[in-house]
């Protein structure tokens, strides 16, 4: 299968998995919020987010094995290969212990430091020891993971987290009916890794990607230190990640409550998958570029990188627009009135949406080259700042506060560094000729802004079922439009019109 054909399965396979966990998250938060109180669910956001932070005790191992393994798969047979295959599954294996051991010990005080209810305190504890140790056990079972990336084969990956999110929300559900309370998340979670694990180890011995007998080599020291290298600078673009992406839960329920936190975890998850719709397209693109790399295929690489952007900075314009004039109406009927914001909220969240697209672009290149350079220090320091500027911001100006703070503090640092660095890389004179890159998407932004906007206005008294339908008709014919003539290339709609004439044709239309 050619490179182009391998990235169109897996980002096909990676749209039905974003279809099948919005399914599963649409599914599961009216279930979770039928058992649980509101503060019982922003207890179980808050815990999600801080066992994320203790995987930082990865110390960036797992992206450095997926980059450094691209190195090297084409000689299966030198020893090299099989040497980091070994090397890594030791090193993520200790890493597995740490976490489990570390998250148990750190849920004795972490209480106090998020100023949880004394109601609640013994049950975070609990919570917090038990997820650290389903997400120590399974973390050496991710090399699995990482040679199915080393070899582009994301389709099979994402094969198996769509049956795992079926195994996940079957055992929640059966375990709120059990009465298990918030327990019953947790036991989804263990099912569902030990599913991914045995079927993605299943996956790698089926398609032979490790090996041959005799060529395995030895787990050394010269490897560690090669993974360790590549990878304590993507520990730190981690660290900035965690902080900029996976912190406002925390720091909205110590500034403004676990109620607030649960309303932002909820009103926030159509906007987190409109932004996942948008990221695929490079998520799933990263292998071909690095092996684009690796081969030195430069001009190509400047094409696709640059195709890319554009497609990612259009579609981030018609998802985040239109998310948010359909966030109200949604939530109305999707918590049944439970929760709810204000829709200034929205169109910040959708500019967000917009910003961290692009940028994530720009970043993603400079990591896929492993000439990772100021980026490792410019990320933490964009997410210190965030942490820092929200925590002073939410008591006066509340989520709108902690949203502003995000959209500036990832423009003007890791936004303009990913820029500078990506025109340094292709060795663009101009910086004019960058900018006009992104003029089809701006154009696509100005258009959606004055359909969308006077559109909520009008439909400020409907009711939420009203509003939903009238919106959902003027939104998807209006924003895919909108791309098709404005956004895309007249080179791009051509090479995407070339596709969906192939595509119709093997259908038989």
């Amino acid at each position: 299968m050619s490179r182009f054909r391998r990235a169109l399965h897996s980002l096909a396979s990676g749209y039905l998995l974003l279809g099948a966990t919005i399914l599963s998250v649409f599914a599961s938060v009216p279930l979770a919020l039928h058992y649980l109180s509101k503060n019982e669910f922003g207890l179980w956001a808050l815990v999600t987010q801080v066992s994320g932070y203790l995987l930082l005790i990865d110390l960036g191992m797992s992206g450095s094995i997926s980059r450094i393994l691209i190195d090297h798969k084409d000689d299966p047979a030198g020893g090299i290969y099989g040497a980091i295959i070994k090397t890594g599954v030791l090193v993520l294996g200790v890493q597995g212990i740490i976490i489990a051991v570390a998250g148990a010990l750190a849920s004795i005080w972490l209480p106090d430091l998020f100023l949880v209810p004394a109601i609640y305190r013994r049950e975070f504890q609990i919570l917090i020891a038990l997820q650290c140790i389903i997400t120590g056990t399974f973390l050496f079972a991710r090399i699995s993971t990482h040679l199915l990336q080393a070899h582009q084969r994301y389709d099979i990956m994402n094969y198996s987290q769509i049956l795992g999110l079926v195994v996940n929300f079957a055992v929640m559900w059966l375990g709120f009916c059990r009465g298990w309370g918030l327990y019953s998340i947790l036991v989804a979670s263990a099912a569902a890794n030990l599913f991914g694990t045995v079927t993605l180890s299943w996956a790698v011995m089926r398609l032979k990607l490790l090996p041959p007998a005799g060529s395995w080599g030895r787990a050394n020291w010269k490897t560690f230190h090669d993974l360790f290298s590549y990878g304590r600078e993507i520990f730190l673009l981690t660290v900035g990640w965690q902080l900029v992406n996976a912190s406002q839960v925390m720091v909205i329920s110590r500034t403004l409550g676990l109620d607030a936190a649960a309303v932002w975890s909820i009103a926030t998850k159509p906007f987190m998958m409109a932004q996942q719709v948008v990221n695929n397209l490079f998520n799933f693109s990263f292998s071909a570029l690095a092996e684009m790399m690796v081969r030195k295929e430069r001009d190509r690489l400047l094409t696709r990188f640059r195709d890319l952007l554009v497609i990612s900075a259009s579609l981030s314009m018609f998802a985040g627009m239109a998310v948010g004039l359909c966030n109200q109406s949604f939530m109305a009927l999707w918590t049944k009135g439970l929760v709810s914001w204000n829709s200034s909220n929205d169109w910040l969240m959708s500019l967000l949406v917009i910003v961290y697209s692009i940028s994530r672009c720009y970043i993603g290149l400079i990591g896929t080259t492993k000439d990772i350079r100021a980026l490792k220090y410019v990320y933490p320091l964009e997410g210190a700042l965030f942490v820092g500027l929200s925590v002073m911001a939410a008591p006066r100006w509340g989520i709108a506060g902690i949203i502003v703070c995000a959209i500036s503090t990832n423009f003007l640092l890791s936004g303009l560094y990913g820029f500078s660095r990506t025109r340094e890389y292709f060795q663009i004179k101009e910086t004019k000729e960058m900018l006009a890159w992104l003029k089809g998407p701006v154009l696509c932004l100005v258009v959606l802004a004055l359909v969308f906007l006077p559109l909520q206005w009008v439909g400020r008294n409907w009711g939420a079922a009203t509003s939903m339908c009238i919106n959902v008709l003027v939104v998807v014919p209006a924003g895919l439009g909108t791309i098709w003539w404005i956004g895309l290339t007249p080179q791009l709609r051509s090479e995407a019109a070339g596709f969906l004439k192939q595509v119709r044709n093997r259908l038989g239309f």
